[in-house]
């Protein structure tokens, strides 16, 4: 079968952006390649390994997962059961702490729920003169944030832990900035995730209850951590910002500030120690 049939066929069943992700990465092509090989033959383990994934994804298999690598800011993270998937939301909160952050600068940074490594690996690639330790406590995620670091060539500190138990592990203001995206979504609330987003692990989305449960923890145990000056940075998600801005103000920060996404969704919340 052809590079064009095959694309054909791809999309009868999948969206156009879906066919040709999975051709490029399956095929390792550019979308000029797609064009320039369009009538050549696809070697017989490509096309079984892609029709296998066209099956797998009409099920409602992540694509991420299923292509087992997902791109995030320019550079690309391996990915799979067990990690949470790399969202373009994250990017909101990664923006917000590399402009708190001078070229020039050496930091101390730390990452708190670190997951696939996607927030430390790029602060640490774009601000290399940086400090950065992540922390994960999955020990399935946790084994893809060591491949994420080496696959990317970051340097950083990563420990396998609970971010209560690992609190003892920083001196009392030795850290310039703080961040982290927790998980947030209430518990009564993952029956009604998205098909797709069930297959991640629950333990990267439940964020307890009320969906705060993260956000407290850290509040509580993490400033004294900071340096005077210091900031925190959290992924958010939609209608938290109000709760733990308060939650924060009454943490003893101040300059606190909410980013929008793309849709005009508070995303991020950074503030400033006092």
């Amino acid at each position: 079968m052809t590079v064009r049939a095959l694309g054909k066929e791809l999309r009868a069943e999948l969206s156009p952006f879906e066919s040709e992700i999975i051709l490029m990465t399956v095929l390792g092509f550019s979308r000029t390649d797609l064009i320039i090989c369009a009538d050549e033959e696809v070697e017989d383990d490509a096309l079984t390994r892609i029709k296998d994934i066209k099956e797998r994804r009409k099920t409602g298999e992540p694509l991420q997962y299923l292509l087992r690598e997902w791109s995030f800011l320019g550079r690309v993270y391996e990915v799979g059961e067990g990690v949470l998937i790399p969202r373009d939301d994250t990017e909101v909160v990664v923006s917000e702490a590399l402009s708190l952050i001078p070229k020039d600068q050496r930091m101390n940074i730390l990452d708190l729920c670190s997951g696939s490594g996607i927030i430390a690996v790029t602060l640490k690639k774009e601000r290399p003169l940086c400090r950065l330790t992540a922390v994960e406590k999955s020990e399935e995620a946790y084994a893809y944030l060591l491949k994420n670091t080496q696959r990317n060539d970051a340097d950083i500190d990563c420990i396998l832990s609970d971010l209560s138990d690992c609190a003892e592990k920083f001196s009392d203001g030795s850290l310039d900035l703080i961040v982290s995206n927790p998980p947030y979504i209430k518990t009564s609330d993952l029956p009604t995730l998205q098909r797709e987003v069930l297959f991640e692990p629950m333990m990267a989305l439940d964020g307890g209850e009320s969906g705060y449960e993260f956000y407290e923890k850290i509040v509580s145990l993490y400033p004294k951590k900071l340096r005077k000056g210091g900031h925190l940075a959290f992924e958010i998600g939609e209608g938290q910002s109000g709760y733990i801005s308060s939650l924060l103000t009454n943490a003893g920060f101040e300059d606190i500030r909410v980013s929008d996404d793309i849709q005009g969704i508070p995303r991020a919340i950074i503030a400033k120690k006092i």
